[in-house]
């Protein structure tokens, strides 16, 4: 087998490629523009399925320098809370706790789907319980952590790479699934941006008309406190780490940003430029979503659990069926109702970085939805881990699954 290694530039240089191939591709295409597909998921996704094809000819194997990916996931949460103001939080307060409700029904549901494939397919009911919140919800982290915990105590062969399988299916289903569904609840109800904006179908990007000019000194600004936070939110996960809180890098880092934003004004520091955040957070999201699924590995996924796949595609359309017919009128029906509904087939099957970039895709063809990014980010990457652990050990209560 011959190996190709890409070095750091080299990756990098390869992902911002990706990045103006995907937006080429989505320019041209009418279904994917209708269906707000994330432009580097599309460039992401298309160079993993090339590298597929390739597989199939060629012997060979790519190998890529992924050590931006961490830093550039906890740059975009570290900016998303850098434009976050609590008091629009406070205006939406009693819908968090709605949110998080449809969260916990969610994994419920896919926790019983898991089971219930699992039995129909004769596969081991752990297995089910990896193809449901497990991977889905907790994603790649969760997956991996449950996974050498069944291989311990249940003796479940391969119980890691079957994880990761379903992550990885979750990740490619809930960035194809979620623009779409947002698209048809917006339709469905007639939605519109709580600030006047008209959906223009054939102009995706008629939002940005006007754009105001960002200084070199705006985004050092940005740069230099994105970076502060974190530096923090590594410290403070040092602080917490013995104590019994696993809290993820990213949100803490949120956390930071939230924290810097609302409280610089009161000390007298006014040089955050909201454009600047927005630019720097669209493209450290941009990078980390296109190395996260150019890095994947289809033809070994394909090979590897095939009835794993199945249940995993039932959870996914019904998840995708239960943000359309239930996130969508419990949250209001309304246009935030809509995005949010979006966000959250994203962070139900994927990842809230998978859902805060299709929510960004929608929000600069649609118009803003302030409300939204500051309910789903705090519910998907923080308190939907939490109750994911809690409905988890509630199944592993069960009968017959030996915990």
């Amino acid at each position: 087998m011959q190996t190709i290694d890409l070095n750091l530039f080299q990756t990098l240089a390869l992902a911002t490629i990706l990045f103006f191939v995907g937006r080429l591709i989505v320019h041209r295409s009418a279904v994917l523009k209708r269906y707000s597909i994330p432009v580097p998921v599309v460039g992401g996704v298309l160079f993993a399925l090339l590298l597929a094809a390739v597989g199939l000819v060629v012997d060979v194997q790519l190998t890529m320098d992924e050590s931006l990916k961490e830093p550039l996931l906890l740059a975009f949460f570290a900016t998303l809370g850098l434009g976050a103001d609590v008091r629009s939080l406070a205006r939406g307060g009693w819908k968090l706790v709605l949110l998080l409700g449809l969260f916990v029904a969610l994994m419920v549901m896919q926790c019983a789907i898991g089971l219930g494939m699992a039995r129909l397919l004769d596969l081991h009911p752990l297995v089910g319980l990896l193809a449901g919140s497990i991977s889905l919800v907790g994603g790649h982290g969760t997956a991996a952590a449950y996974a050498s915990s069944f291989a311990e105590t249940r003796n479940l062969q391969g119980a890691l790479e079957l994880g990761m399988a379903a992550a990885t299916a979750g990740l490619i289903l809930g960035s194809l699934l979620a623009g779409p569904v947002a698209e048809r609840v917006m339709r469905r109800n007639g939605a519109r941006s709580g600030a006047g904006a008209t959906p223009l179908p054939d102009l995706p990007e008629s939002g940005n008309a006007v754009m105001r000019p960002i200084t070199a000194e705006q985004l050092l600004f940005v740069l230099l406190v994105s970076i502060a936070c974190i530096a923090g939110a590594h410290f403070v996960h040092g602080l917490v780490k013995g104590t019994g809180v696993l809290l993820p890098d990213f949100l803490w880092a949120l956390l930071i940003g939230m924290a810097v934003r609302n409280l610089a004004p009161l000390v007298g520091i006014r040089g955050i430029n909201d454009d600047a955040v927005q630019a720097f957070g669209s493209v450290s999201l941009s990078l980390f979503l296109i190395m996260a699924l150019m890095s994947m590995r289809l033809l070994d996924l394909a090979t590897l659990a095939g009835p794993l796949f199945l249940v995993v595609l039932v959870n996914a359309a019904a998840t995708a069926a239960f943000a359309y017919f239930v996130t969508a009128r419990v949250m209001g029906g309304d246009y935030d109702a809509a995005v949010i509904s979006g966000g959250q087939v994203a962070a139900g099957l994927a990842t809230t970085a998978v859902g805060m970039s299709v929510m960004q895709t929608l929000t600069e063809r649609h118009g803003p939805a302030p409300i939204a990014f500051l309910l789903v980010p705090i519910v998907g990457a923080f308190f939907a881990d939490i109750a994911n652990a809690l409905v988890l050990q509630a199944y592993f209560a069960l009968p017959g699954l030996g915990f």
